[in-house]
């Protein structure tokens, strides 16, 4: 039972991604160099960038006509984006690592995912920090609030999250999701690496309202700001 409705959830999943942001994050991956080529332009490699391992894009659907290149956005440091191309043999897409099952939903708005190495829960709560400012944007403690769309404001954000790694406990810091708003615990897509024991939650929040997409890495070194994607950043 648990195993069908994995499989329904992920499917369900992937559909509304395709439906809504037709996309997918992706991360450098290049075993011999340790680095990629991040072109402005497609086939432009004497202008291109390099890269280190691991870094974060957000992948564009492919388009033949540039193919082996992919379109996609680069996420800097400060968590803004810049548009460019890598080549397809030079990423790692975050869903072909291994998927967490998920565990049990619960009806108080809370779902667990597990495995042999890995545990995640995450819950939702009524949201209660939204603040609009001067310039008619939403925020929450200083960072623009995602999920807030033109018909009303967020009433749920994310409780808690929480996340085991080979029995390791790794704090996950309410900042780092606290502007998350409109979750959907239905949504989510949990991933573990092994090799580098790294979890990825991808989750699918905003409604049709707002929609957005946004990726959470937790590693044993800790919890990253989430990555964040909306059509509005195309």
């Amino acid at each position: 039972m648990k195993k069908t409705y994995t499989i329904l959830l992920i499917s369900f999943v992937l559909s509304l991604c395709g439906e809504r942001t037709y996309a997918q994050f992706v991360l450098a991956q290049d075993t011999i160099r340790g680095r990629i080529d991040f072109a402005s332009r497609p086939n432009d490699t004497n202008n291109s960038v390099t890269i280190p391992n691991d870094s974060v894009f957000y992948m564009l659907p492919v388009d033949l006509g540039i193919d082996p290149w992919r379109q996609v956005y680069q996420y800097l440091p400060d968590r803004n984006v810049r548009k460019g191309y890598i080549q397809s043999t030079k990423l790692m897409r975050v869903d072909d690592y291994d998927i967490v099952e998920v565990e049990r939903l619960s009806a108080h708005g809370a779902i667990y995912f597990r495995n042999n190495a890995v545990r995640v829960t995450m819950s939702v709560a009524p949201a209660t920090s939204l603040k609009k400012g001067s310039d008619g944007v939403y925020r929450v403690n200083g960072k623009v609030a995602r999920g807030v769309g033109n018909w009303g404001t967020p009433k749920l954000c994310y409780k808690a999250i929480t996340v085991s790694i080979n029995g390791r406990n790794i704090p996950v810091p309410k900042r780092i999701y606290e502007h998350l708003l409109e979750p959907d615990i239905e949504n989510m897509v949990v991933y573990y690496n092994p090799q580098k024991e790294t979890v990825y939650i991808h989750v699918n929040n905003g409604g049709n309202i707002a929609p957005y997409t946004a990726l959470i890495t937790v590693s044993i070194r800790g919890a990253l700001s989430p990555y964040i994607f909306d059509q509005s950043m195309r």
